[in-house]
């Protein structure tokens, strides 16, 4: 009888330390809030690891959402949208299957991206940067960084870029000679010359927005 008592207390024992084993911590709150709204799966009131990789896409707009701390747990996530949220220093990294991130409006002064190798597609328009870091981030064709703070642009890892938008920011010259496939550049707003572009030389892309044009 004994025996029993004891193996059943410590199956309750394992049991309870593995639940919170497969529980995830979400340091904001909002954030879990709007996940749990669409992917508790079970309906248990929280999510799992398993939960978490399963998702593909966070459209995630206008949740009153502070931290981008608790995307690590989104493993297999390809889109995230966090547009018209309050987050001051956004930080992505390590996220392999991430394609589209997306934080337009969200009044950032700090991005930092590092290890994202499959992301095209980055938005960060209308925000408060003043800087952007991007570390191996080796695919990106898309980026829009207009209506910010920024007076310098470090383009010279992005050798798949395409499309280029830094309208309305700080910027006084701008450097695209290592973007060889960069078709479209737009810097209107920044008091720039076409001077100001210093191109590579077989750089074929339509520029918009420079004084001469205005």
């Amino acid at each position: 009888m004994m025996k029993i008592k004891i193996f059943t207390t410590l199956f309750y024992i394992f049991g309870f330390i593995f639940f919170q084993a497969q529980k995830l911590e979400f340091k904001d709150k909002n954030l879990e809030k709007a996940i749990l709204e669409n992917f508790d799966l079970n309906k248990d009131g929280m999510i799992t690891h398993s939960e978490a990789e399963a998702i593909n896409n966070l459209f995630l707009v206008q949740k009153g959402i502070t931290s981008t701390d608790d995307l690590h747990f989104f493993k297999n996530v390809k889109m995230i949208m966090l547009d018209d949220n309050t987050i001051s220093v956004i930080v992505l990294k390590d996220m392999d299957k991430l394609n589209l991130f997306s934080c337009t409006g969200c009044k950032a002064t700090s991005f930092k991206a590092e290890n994202l190798k499959n992301l095209t597609s980055l938005y960060v328009d209308n925000n408060l940067l003043e800087g952007i870091s991007l570390k191996d981030t080796p695919k990106i064709d898309q980026l829009t960084l207009s209506l910010n703070q920024l007076k310098t642009v470090e383009l010279s890892q992005l050798k798949n870029l395409k499309k280029l938008n830094v309208e309305h920011n700080r910027i006084q010259h701008i450097d695209i000679s290592g973007n060889p496939f960069l078709q479209t550049l737009n810097v209107g707003g920044n008091n720039m010359k076409e001077s100001d572009i210093k191109k590579g030389i077989k750089t074929e892309v339509a520029i918009f927005g420079t004084d001469e044009q205005n």
